[in-house]
């Protein structure tokens, strides 16, 4: 391979690493008929909470920041949504009622342990209940809401 084909590949592949990664740390929230994209400077922005907490999904106490989801729907603006849907990159969806998923507390979170989260370590967004504070969350019937690599919110009306 001579070395300018070497250079032209190498350059597709920085971009493709450079703009495909951009995409993933994007949050999209749609009603169907309007989108919005979130990215994490504007999550961040936004006034923040934290959990800590225990969880299934790893061992011992971590703590969670970032907006509450109630904050991140009333951003997009709709008022009139009776569903929402969670949808992580692998395409894993869970659907609930509005008014169930703003009675959890749930935040959208950003950072673990201060540090922001990769899709490797289940970011970059992961939909987290306080479980330490409100046993009652800590069953699978709310588990299923606690979507990692939380990509997509979509609203609905029934």
């Amino acid at each position: 391979m001579n070395d300018r084909l070497r250079s032209m590949l190498g350059l597709a592949i920085l971009l493709l690493i450079t703009f495909g990664s951009a995409s993933a740390q994007t949050l999209e929230i749609t009603d169907g008929k309007e989108t919005l994209v979130l990215d994490r400077a504007l999550l961040e922005s936004f006034p923040q909470s934290v959990i800590e907490t225990t969880s299934p999904y790893y061992d011992g106490t971590a703590e969670f920041s970032g907006p509450t989801l109630a904050r991140v729907i009333e951003h997009f603006g709709s008022t009139g949504a009776s569903e929402v849907t969670l949808v992580a990159l692998n395409g894993y969806k869970v659907s609930g009622s509005m008014k169930e998923l703003m009675s959890l507390d749930a935040i959208v979170s950003t950072r673990q342990n201060g540090e922001p989260m990769s899709i490797r370590q289940r970011g970059p967004y992961w939909i987290m209940l306080p479980l330490s504070e409100r046993p009652e969350l800590d069953s699978e019937d709310f588990h299923r809401y606690m979507v990692w690599q939380l990509n997509r919110i979509e609203l609905t009306q029934e």
